[in-house]
């Protein structure tokens, strides 16, 4: 015979903030990845800059720096995405979790074309070297 809790007895109650930990860092991702892709950029310039110089030959440091910098913009959209993702479907209603989720998906669905658009320029001003 299995043991039965007493009738006043009731169960703890779940919190109801599950997938808000995934939610923030979605967001937080979704924020920082533009701003690693937009500082890849100058990089990137710099790169070509560097290349052209006939003082400055065969110094790598920029295109290291500004790759880099795009693979990271590229790893925070891809985290930003996961974590929404995982944000939203863990929740198993409208609650903290699956509201940060949502905004940080859309953050990301906002951001995503200028990202890609970055990471390319910064990847096809190397093309020529």
């Amino acid at each position: 015979m299995s043991y039965q809790p007493p009738a006043y007895y009731q169960q703890p109650q779940r919190s109801g903030n599950r997938g808000l930990g995934a939610g923030i860092t979605s967001i937080v991702a979704g924020v920082l990845s533009p701003i690693a892709a937009v500082v890849s950029i100058p990089l990137g310039i710099a790169a070509v800059a560097s290349a052209m110089s006939r003082y400055n030959q065969g110094n790598d440091a920029w295109w290291i720096g500004a790759l880099v910098l795009a693979g990271v913009a590229v790893l925070l959209a891809i985290v930003a995405v996961v974590c929404g993702l995982i944000a939203v479907f863990r929740a198993g209603r409208m609650n903290a979790g699956r509201i940060t989720g949502i905004i940080g998906l859309a953050i990301m669905a906002v951001n995503i074309f200028g990202i890609v658009f970055m990471v390319f320029l910064v990847l096809g001003s190397g093309q020529g070297f």
